[in-house]
């Protein structure tokens, strides 16, 4: 959905500063429907097919937030006219904890893996079980319930699942062939992490290792927070904070990135230098 929107706030005209901008604008307007709209979706009714209908993402980007103003989720029956389709539920309390890994893997016949895997902080529940953890995922549910008895879609509640950000992505042409394999850990700024890689790689023209590499930005809610290790991460964060934007500047936030783009010819595979990640290539031989 970031992707989805950012394409709707750039043209082939806009600078490289108005394209981060807008993609800052895209993860305000994404995280704000996700995290009020998404919870188990055997329990609770998520709007997917509207919140992803074309219409509603042009709508939805048009309704691009001030700097300084608070996100708000939008609402895809607006736009659809099917008022029911759209539950009502209460702000968001969810704090995630990051304890995840990922791995993207292309074999020599052309198969793909995107696996993302979490046992929610580290060590999990700190409970074994015949040689692995047991996870903790009963963190990723909404910590608080209003008073007013409104229900949230995440809240905890019996036979329900937690929300998680575990995005593990492939991405195809139009051919149907496979074009890219992404995906990171890092808690509720996976998808941020995963989207930039995405428009870096197909929009900004990008390596793998490029985009990867290039610095970090998470905009959910009021605040952005802008990786400023590099000289390049400085100015996005001054850039930012220029145009309005509350900057939380970050020596580092630990993604995770395992990427591989596909050529005719060959893989441009990447690897976060954050974590302790590498890129390897095995003899199909062997």
């Amino acid at each position: 959905m970031i992707a989805n929107l950012y394409d709707h706030l750039t043209s082939e005209d806009s600078s490289s500063d108005e394209k981060v901008a807008a993609f800052v604008d895209a993860q305000r307007l994404a995280y704000a429907d996700r995290d009020h709209y998404f919870g188990d979706p055997d329990e609770v009714a998520i709007p997917l097919e509207g919140l992803l209908n074309p219409a509603y993402l042009e709508h939805r980007a048009g309704q691009r937030f001030a700097p300084d103003a608070t996100p708000t989720p939008g609402d895809p029956s607006v736009i659809l006219g099917d008022l029911a389709m759209v539950p009502h539920w209460g702000a968001d309390t969810t704090r995630e904890m990051s304890g995840t890994t990922h791995l993207s893997i292309i074999d020599a016949e052309g198969n793909a893996v995107s696996m993302t895997a979490t046992i929610e902080g580290a060590f999990g529940s700190q409970r074994w079980a015949k040689g692995f953890l047991l996870n903790n995922e009963m963190t990723d549910f909404a910590k608080a319930v209003p008073e007013d008895g409104t229900q949230l879609a995440n809240a905890v509640a019996p036979n329900r699942r937690p929300r998680s950000s575990m995005s593990p992505t492939m991405i195809f042409d139009r051919e149907n062939k496979l074009h890219m394999v992404t995906g990171s850990p890092g808690g509720n700024s996976i998808p941020a992490y995963v989207a930039k890689t995405i428009i870096a790689v197909l929009d900004w023209g990008l390596s793998a290792q490029q985009a990867v590499d290039y610095p970090n930005i998470i905009a959910r809610g009021e605040k952005t927070r802008v990786e400023v290790v590099t000289p390049q991460g400085q100015a996005i964060a001054d850039d930012l904070n220029a145009r309005g934007y509350t900057v939380q500047e970050r020596a580092s936030l630990n993604s995770g990135l395992h990427v591989i783009v596909v050529s005719s010819d060959h893989l441009d595979g990447a690897a976060d230098k954050r974590r302790e990640g590498k890129v390897s290539l095995l003899d199909a031989s062997q």
